[in-house]
């Protein structure tokens, strides 16, 4: 006790010393810098000594600040209040703005298409002849744009000094480790290289060299506080209040990854610390039990921190009187580049390697001949991103002639561009019914041309196998044109009550294999990622061979054909944010196709979902017509039925193509109860129940009223639909199935 004494009197001597000698010549106070640490979340404690530094009134010389220490500081540095800070990046959604996950609404339709296809969350490619994968969990593109629109009032290029307080940020360069301490520049840039956390955020490129996280190399930055000059520092510590002691277990790779880089950090803290002297002031509020992304309790970690700044109060009152004769403030400066008028005249693209510049251009340009405005220009940097083709997208004005500019667009494309890969897998199972499985990859390969050609290919083997490929071509405005060519093959149960019409038993008289061969060639015309018409031709070839002897395939034919060529119109309305568990919005999807040679074919499709929540309570009803029409000219050929129910919210109590038919007609009504949201990675789990009526069946004989009732329990995960149910129904009839990955039908 009595060496803490003396110690705390040696340090008030110290800063009073400083005081009366800086108070000789002309008056001025202690140089003040502010080291604000890194720690996610618990970045929100610095708010605290901001407002302790503002309340007091002492002036900061400067802000020197690491990964969400730069956040914070520098969006104070150029102006921000501190009440703006916590409100704006407080009421951040991490999964969407940390970890830039996208709302399905966001993407182009065809994007949306495509990962219904394949629901693992998984995109790579292959670069230089091995697998290439994303370059951090996030691109750090949300955040990055969040940074640049709170700053667009900041000069492009700037030096930190001429803030409005003067700003340090702290990174960590790639090439050797070392650590690089960022003072001129894009601001947001600077510090959007000092948080990218390894393995969770993207490196950032600046002038040729690339950046990760500064906490690697300096956490708590000390060390470039006492170079710029600190007579007192004032350090802000998030590690306060952590329990050392307890070790994690080593249980996996990952654990022990995250371990490494935990001690990296400590070893850094600790060797700043012990830079501190005794006229420094150290907070250290207490956050063990918050997490990096705890970004909903920001008022929360900002009491604790305003706990931690009283904790100390005898240093802050020894500061305060050290520095109450100063006349000013040492963050003074103004910047006035948000004054200026800025007229956008031109759109430049750099950064694009396989992507066109003149897409690039081409989205951006109706902000030609427009005034700038940060909001609206990030709507169309944002476009940019969701197209799939970037991992980081950012912009810079450069004056060309008074208030005219030209808006400079930055992007980095994927590093696995221009070969884009994705897996799928699935397994379902049903008492009494099919046990099914595939895996399989899809394979895009965009910007073959200039013009934006793209070829797909998409595999799959198992139960369901599949063989198609495809080419995609823009045209003018919203017009675009694809063809493509597909070998598909299904194994498929017959039911004995698809032919007895007062049998609702899961007997199975055999199994049929399917074999469709197809081609297409359509235009189609997008609303603005609300919706989209596709017009064409089509031609379709279907076998399906019985691959069990029995008297049915005597009587019946063990071989059905159907061949026609005809045109083909679809409507389709997709304004849901899940296409499985949707919580919100509707869907219609509504086709007409004719056969003009071949077998008389025609047929109609219409299916439609609303959605609807009220807090974790959610609402679905769907309906499902459609109608097929076969003349042949063959009297005894039989053409193939290709309408089918069963499965989970498709009459759930009988089994995937019991009923099958060439006319159908189902409502269901689902009621979801949201039991998590899931964490950072929104992977919901629901409980609920469905209740449906429907039948397909067949021309000359009648449509039977049939009832089906489903409990289940559900995952919307990151590799596609996981769920368990038991159903029942009409005649008693029951089912319990399960369902992992990508669902299936028929």
């Amino acid at each position: 006790m009595f060496f803490q004494k003396l110690i705390l009197a040696l340090s008030l001597g110290l800063i009073s010393c400083l005081a009366h000698g800086q108070a000789t010549q002309a008056a001025k106070p202690p140089s003040v810098v502010v080291v604000l640490a890194g720690g996610g979340a618990k970045g929100f404690a610095h708010l605290a000594v901001l407002r302790k530094l503002e309340q007091d009134r002492i002036p900061i010389a400067r802000i020197v600040g690491t990964s969400m220490g730069a956040v914070i500081g520098g969006l104070y540095a150029s102006g921000l209040s501190t009440d703006e800070i916590e409100r704006v990046v407080g009421g951040l959604d991490p999964s969407k703005v940390a970890l830039d996950q996208l709302n399905r609404l966001e993407l182009p339709s065809r994007t949306r298409a495509y990962q219904q296809k394949y629901p693992v969350d998984l995109e790579f490619g292959i670069k230089n002849g091995v697998p290439s994968f994303a370059r951090g969990v996030s691109d750090g593109q949300r955040f990055l744009a969040l940074l640049q629109n709170l700053t667009a009032h900041v000069p492009p290029q700037v030096n930190f000094n001429d803030l409005k307080i003067p700003f340090r940020a702290v990174a960590t360069r790639y090439r050797d480790g070392e650590m690089k301490v960022f003072d001129h520049g894009a601001l947001h840039l600077a510090i959007r290289a000092s948080m990218a956390a390894p393995a969770v955020f993207a490196p950032v490129e600046i002038d040729d060299e690339t950046y990760v996280d500064g906490g690697l190399v300096a956490n708590l930055p000390i060390e470039v506080a006492l170079q710029e000059g600190a007579d007192v520092i004032v350090a802000s510590f998030l590690a306060g209040g952590t329990e050392d002691g307890k070790t994690a277990q080593a249980n996996h790779a990952l654990a022990v990854a995250n371990r490494m880089v935990d001690i990296l950090i400590r070893q850094n803290e600790k060797r700043n610390l012990a830079l501190l002297r005794p006229q420094d002031i150290l907070v250290k509020p207490q956050l063990s039990d918050v997490g990096f992304a705890d970004f909903n309790r920001a008022a929360e970690i900002a009491q604790r921190g305003q706990a931690a700044v009283a904790s100390v109060a005898d240093r802050w009152a020894v500061l305060q009187a050290a520095t109450t004769q100063a006349q000013g403030s040492a963050g003074s400066n103004r910047l006035s580049f948000d004054q200026r008028e800025k007229h956008i005249v031109a759109i430049e693209a750099q950064g694009q390697k396989d992507v066109s510049a003149s897409y690039i251009q081409s989205v951006m340009a109706p902000l030609v001949n427009q005034e700038f405005t940060p909001a609206e220009t990030e709507r169309y940097i944002d476009e940019l991103y969701t197209s799939g083709f970037f991992d980081l997208v950012s912009y810079s004005l450069q004056q060309q002639q008074g208030h005219q500019y030209k808006l400079i667009v930055h992007v980095r494309e994927k590093p696995y561009s221009p070969h884009f890969l994705k897996t799928t897998l699935g397994f379902s199972s049903e008492v009494g019914g099919m046990t099914q499985f595939t895996t399989g990859f899809g394979y895009r390969r965009p910007w073959l041309t200039p013009e934006g050609l793209e070829f797909s290919l998409d595999a799959r083997l198992g139960t369901q196998s599949e063989l198609a490929a495809r080419l995609y071509q823009p045209l003018n405005g919203r017009w675009s044109a694809e063809t493509g060519v597909s070998w598909e093959r299904n194994n498929l149960p017959l039911y004995r009550s698809s032919y007895y019409e007062d049998d609702h038993s899961n007997i199975k008289l055999a199994y049929y294999s399917q074999t469709t061969q197809s081609w297409d060639a359509k235009l189609v015309y997008d609303f603005e990622r609300k919706a989209n018409f596709k017009f064409g031709l089509t031609s379709s070839s279907i076998r399906r061979e019985l691959d069990t002897t029995t008297e049915l395939a005597a009587t019946t034919g063990s071989t059905d054909t159907l061949h026609y060529n005809g045109l083909k119109a679809q409507l389709q309305i997709d304004q849901l944010d899940s296409l499985t568990f949707p919580t919100r919005g509707y869907f219609l999807n509504t086709s007409f196709e004719k056969g003009i040679s071949g077998a008389g074919y025609s047929g109609a499709r219409l299916s439609a979902k609303w959605a609807s929540s009220l807090g974790p309570h959610i609402f679905n009803v769907g309906l499902n017509l459609a109608q097929d029409r076969v003349s042949l000219d063959c009297d005894t050929c039989r053409a193939p039925s290709q309408l089918y129910l069963g499965g989970f919210q498709s009459m759930g109590a009988y089994r995937m193509g019991q009923l099958v038919g060439d006319q159908l007609a189902h409502v269901q009504g689902t009621y979801m109860y949201r039991m998590t949201d899931g964490g950072l990675f929104n992977q919901r789990t629901y409980v609920g129940t469905v209740l449906e009526t429907g039948d397909a069946w067949s021309s000359g004989t009648a449509m039977k009223k049939l009832y089906s009732g489903t409990l289940f329990v559900a995952v919307d995960s990151k590799i596609g639909d996981i769920y368990l149910g038991t159903a029942r129904g009409t005649g008693g009839v029951y089912n319990v199935f399960v369902q992992l990955g990508r669902r299936f039908s028929y």
